[in-house]
């Protein structure tokens, strides 16, 4: 109906997610390392972003369970040109608070916990992570919702690739299936 307000309980329920777009890996500088001289740093080209998950919607709150996965096809390391993929994988669980106030223009922030799993020049490394996502949905029917998106993820020490406050965001346009 035109004029009516949809109401954010109108967007309770299940949902699968997932979205495609750019990320890019920080540079990284090695602590303690043979080989590296003092405030030497890992850089990384561009890469592809991708996160599918599924998620409960609340109304203004939602959860979802999250693989994120940043990539990049090269750069250099320790002075080095590399062009081996790299590629970090990270399962999250994320809240969102959407700024619904019933229009189909929604605002969200949301925090995610979880685990990074990274693949550098053939050294894999996992630890603990956080990270902040921002982004804005619209609402194309009652079942769908397309958002542009941006997160950040932070994985704070990696012990065999000796790194600290390693960090990749990505930027992605996704879609939100409502079951």
């Amino acid at each position: 109906l035109l004029g009516v307000p949809v109401l954010a309980e109108e967007n309770s329920g299940w949902y699968a997610t997932g979205s495609i777009g750019a990320s890019k890996i920080s540079d990284l500088e090695y602590i303690n390392t043979a080989g590296a001289k003092t405030g030497q740093k890992t850089t990384f080209d561009n890469g592809l972003g991708l996160e599918l998950g599924v998620g409960y919607d609340f109304g203004s709150t939602r959860i979802e369970g999250i693989w994120s996965r940043g990539q990049s096809p090269g750069g250099t390391d320790k002075g080095s040109v590399f062009v081996t993929d790299t590629t970090i994988d990270s399962i999250l669980l994320s809240g969102y608070y959407d700024f619904r106030s019933s229009k189909q223009w929604s605002p969200f922030v949301g925090i995610s916990l979880g685990s990074t799993r990274v693949d550098h020049l053939n050294v894999e490394d996992s630890g603990f992570s956080y990270g902040l996502g921002i982004g804005i949905s619209y609402k194309t029917s009652d079942t769908t919702e397309v958002y542009v998106k941006s997160t950040a993820i932070v994985t704070p020490e990696l012990d065999t690739l000796k790194i600290t406050n390693g960090t990749y965001g990505n930027g992605t346009l996704g879609v939100r299936f409502l079951f």
